[in-house]
């Protein structure tokens, strides 16, 4: 008897211990299950991972049928971890999606989310693509009039270099608008400038002539550093916007960006913002009419508050985005001291909330090359994140428009230097030549390109088509991805975005499965997933 009451006891002080408040006394079956618990753990304890899991996974699906969701998904996240032991991450991303739906359903809604966005962190994703090309029906049949400045289709080319001592030295030296085609070996569209409210259009006439020389558009980052207050409706403002008409050049104004971070001297309220926006667009939509675009730009980061601080439909024409990656091992789920963040994900909520009204711009971003807390090289990591980037715009968010990539080595506002320079890094300079090859990137506004890419989802045609694919793992970085039909591999690519040519037209009439592997740098194999489609 004293046997049986101890290892009921064993079994009640678990149930406590997982849902965190007073349980209930167990039934003969909640004992039950909680025996099956103890087996799990005992297993686990002994490094039997995989029978744990299954003992783990039997309890959960116990403890769900009785609608113990918030102990079912605590089970989950036991298996997640035991998964992770067998390096099976893709099998504990499953088991923590389950573990993030259970807790929803008992409102531990924290708790949810942030299994969820660790689930997210490890996740491995298949997107692929076939290069195809736009008629021009197909150009002017769209859902929303053009915004000033916007290119019909492809992606303006842009970057800040000003401070970059090897292309520009300012009056009588070296400009970049000049240098920085020959380092890149492509003219950009565009090149972002600074400029302080307050100040004359005038301050910056050597940037406006040398945009209008070189036949290249400037964004303006007009930065009121005296705070909102200073944002007026008055003679200076509407000046402003006269001069901008009158500079012949077309200008991005991007107005008091990155407003939803705490770290700008015109931090205020939503409120407050909303009003000087709208009063800075509406003074430059009747002044500047023909060659200025409002572009309202929050930093990616953070997510929670960026819908607070938007204007309005009528005040936009263009939504940016600020948009940086450094190198944080501390944020990994692993617990391995590995940055296994996407840096393009980071896009996502703003791409979300807006691409569909509004044309989006990558105002500025970069990945650094360092890890500064530690002075750490870690280029490999920053190419792998840039040509990821820079390969996965076209083909996953068409309704990006412009971007321009920081290019600076400089000190930030804390003790943290930022190295995005391309000039004082071989390898991340190389990168970035080979990625702004692809001639879906513009290098004037006013042009265009009929290349396009359509997303292999339901249906392909068959034909011989060139594949490429947005391919997101746990790994870091990756090395190789292999294309098989039928068990049977068609194709090889070894660098992002992973294109290959892959005939269809043996499969016609059929529905086929590509199976997608993909490969760390080492070669050792990171994650299958497959696309269903069908070949007509």
């Amino acid at each position: 008897m004293r046997k049986g009451l101890l290892k009921l006891s064993t079994a009640l002080l678990a149930a406590v211990l997982l849902a965190g408040t007073a349980a209930t006394p167990p039934t003969a079956s909640a004992a039950s299950v909680w025996n099956v618990y103890n087996e799990a753990m005992r297993l686990d304890a002994q490094g039997k991972y995989a029978q744990a899991i299954a003992k783990y996974e039997q309890a959960g699906r116990t403890m769900a049928a009785s609608a113990d969701y918030g102990n079912a998904g605590r089970m989950y996240r036991k298996a997640g971890e035991a998964y992770v032991k067998l390096n099976q991450y893709d099998k504990a991303v499953s088991s923590w999606d389950l573990e993030s739906a259970y807790y929803a359903k008992v409102r531990l809604t924290q708790d949810s989310i942030a299994v969820k966005r660790k689930a997210d962190a490890l996740r491995s994703t298949v997107e692929l693509y076939y290069e195809t090309g736009l008629s021009a029906a197909a150009l002017g049949n769209r859902s929303r009039d053009l915004a000033p400045l916007e290119p019909a289709n492809g992606i303006l080319l842009g970057a800040y270099a000003e401070q970059d001592a090897k292309v520009h030295q300012g009056a009588g030296g070296k400009f970049y608008t000049d240098e920085y085609p020959k380092m890149t070996g492509r003219k950009h569209a565009g090149y972002l400038i600074y400029f302080t409210y307050g100040m004359k259009l005038s301050a910056v006439q050597s940037h406006i002539d040398k945009a209008k020389a070189n036949g290249t558009a400037l964004e303006l980052g007009v930065q009121p550093l005296r705070g909102m207050s200073e944002v007026q409706d008055n003679a200076y403002l509407h000046q402003l916007a006269k001069d901008a008409a009158a500079s012949g050049v077309p200008i991005f104004l991007r107005f008091a960006n990155e407003m939803n971070g705490n770290w700008t001297p015109w931090k205020s309220t939503p409120q407050t913002y909303i009003e000087k926006f709208r009063l800075v667009a509406n003074v430059f939509h009747k002044e500047a009419p023909d060659n200025v675009a409002m572009v309202w730009a929050p930093g990616a980061e953070p997510i929670d508050n960026i819908q607070d601080y938007y204007p309005g439909d009528k005040y936009v024409d263009w939504v940016g985005a600020s948009l940086y990656s450094i190198y944080n091992p501390s944020a990994d789920p692993l617990k391995q001291g590995m940055d296994r963040s996407s840096h393009i994900a980071k896009l996502d909520t703003i791409y979300d909330l807006y691409a569909d009204r509004k044309p989006i711009m990558i105002a500025e971003g970069a990945v650094s090359y360092m890890y500064p807390e530690k002075m750490r090289d870690v280029t490999d990591w920053s190419v792998y994140q840039t040509q990821v980037l820079y390969a996965t715009l076209p083909m996953k968010y068409p309704k990006v428009k412009a971007i321009f990539w920081f290019d600076v080595d400089a000190q930030g506002t804390t003790d943290r230097v930022k190295y995005y320079g391309l000039s004082n890094n071989a390898k991340m300079l190389a990168a970035y030549q080979k990625a702004i090859l692809n001639p879906y990137y513009l290098t004037d506004v006013g042009s265009g390109t009929s290349l396009s890419y359509a997303p292999i989802a339901g249906s392909v045609p068959a034909r011989k088509l060139k594949v490429s694919g947005y391919v997101k793992t746990w790994s870091p970085t990756l090395g190789k991805v292999v294309y098989r039909i039928g068990g049977k591999a068609v194709a090889t690519a070894t660098t992002a975005p992973w294109s290959a040519q892959i005939d269809f037209a043996p499969y016609k009439g059929r529905t086929i499965a590509i199976e997608v592997s993909a490969y760390d740098r080492q070669g050792k194999p990171v994650t299958t997933q497959t696309v269903k489609v069908k070949v007509q």
